[in-house]
């Protein structure tokens, strides 16, 4: 059994449990990159948090650590969209690394970012590597839902609908969602803002390539999630007074020329005492099929994901490939290593 060389880019939250899971699923740690001063120089386990150390420092210069450690894959969680994300993957793939990230625009940014995802496309195979965004989003949002549409004979409307705590996933994405803005605030930043595509776009867009059908029209609309009491925030040390924003819902539709149409309504926002994450979807046609998931544990899950793909990632062909076009995910009882084919 070969052992997988990772390089663990970006240690925040997602970050700091995949470090966890990959050593404790086999992976050999073979560098770690943060932004952050207050990281930077010091051991991956203490910023990590695992209560152990790695022998592993935090460092600031991905082309040194990209290009001296041979590592076999870099695991990125550092930002969302392709706009952010573009430097990162081109870096990766110009020293040869795979790389695998959840950068939520990653898991389909054919549709909306095309000429940044062929660029790293050709970059990738020109290098021989692969270049994948995965994520909570892998299962619950695109296979789980595919595999249900399995089942279906005749299929007219796709509806889903999902939920997630902003609090998990650190202060930046609670600012990237509005929070502690007023209403008035947020329509004005919905009105000037050039936004990049909302998550759900990319989600329907992968569905739409795994079925096999192709986009007639499509459109998004975004409202603002209201405190209607006061909301304490973990992530940013404060507490939401009453009538701010605490994240927002964004809707998106695709009409299909094959007749299908396809809706993802995804709210990021404060959760209350008691709330959890869920995963709605409801099918109408032939026959009529529902799946629900009303519990789901997003950031680990996200984690989870991320890790698990790693084999499939490194085993893929050249290029960006997204993860319609992958195996199933599948879960890893064994040492990572042992699920990557000989010369991948």
């Amino acid at each position: 059994m070969r052992r997988i060389k990772a390089v663990v880019y970006g240690v925040g939250s997602m970050n700091s449990i995949a470090t966890r899971m990959m050593l404790e699923k086999g992976v050999d740690i073979v560098g770690a990159l943060a932004r952050s001063p207050e990281k930077v120089g010091r051991d991956l386990g203490e910023v990590a948090g695992l209560g152990f150390e790695t022998g592993v420092t935090v460092e600031d210069d991905p082309d040194r650590v990209l290009s001296s450690r041979q590592a076999d894959i870099a695991v990125i969680a550092v930002a969302s969209y392709m706009s952010d994300m573009y430097e990162h993957l081109r870096r990766c793939a110009e020293h040869g690394v795979n790389a695998v990230t959840i950068a939520e625009e990653a898991l389909y940014p054919w549709n909306s970012s095309p000429m940044a995802t062929a660029e790293l496309d050709h970059i990738a195979r020109r290098h021989g590597v692969t270049l994948t965004g995965t994520g909570h989003q892998d299962v619950y949002w695109v296979n789980l839902v595919s595999m249900v549409l399995a089942t279906a004979h005749r299929i007219e409307t796709v509806t889903g609908r999902a939920s997630w705590n902003v609090d998990d996933f650190g202060p930046e994405v609670a600012k990237d969602q509005r929070v502690d803005t007023s209403v008035e605030d947020f329509d004005r930043w919905l009105a000037e803002a050039d936004r990049p595509p909302s998550f759900g776009r990319n989600t329907l867009g992968a569905l739409v390539e795994d079925l096999g059908l192709s986009v007639a029209a499509q459109e998004s609309t975004t409202r603002p999630e209201v405190a209607k009491q006061r909301v304490p925030s973990k992530s940013l040390g404060m507490t939401v007074d009453t009538g701010r924003v605490i994240g927002f819902t964004d809707v998106d539709t695709v009409r299909s020329h094959e007749g299908v149409t396809l809706t993802f309504e995804m709210t990021g926002r404060l959760y209350l005492e008691g709330e959890a994450d869920i995963n709605d979807w409801t099918v109408t046609g032939e026959p009529e099929l529902r799946l629900l998931n009303p519990a789901v544990p997003t950031g680990v899950t996200t984690c989870t994901q991320l890790v698990n793909r790693i084999p499939d990632v490194i085993n893929a062909p050249p290029g960006f490939i997204t993860i319609e076009k992958l195996p199933r995910l599948r879960y890893r009882a064994f040492p990572l290593g042992t699920y990557v084919r000989d010369g991948g």
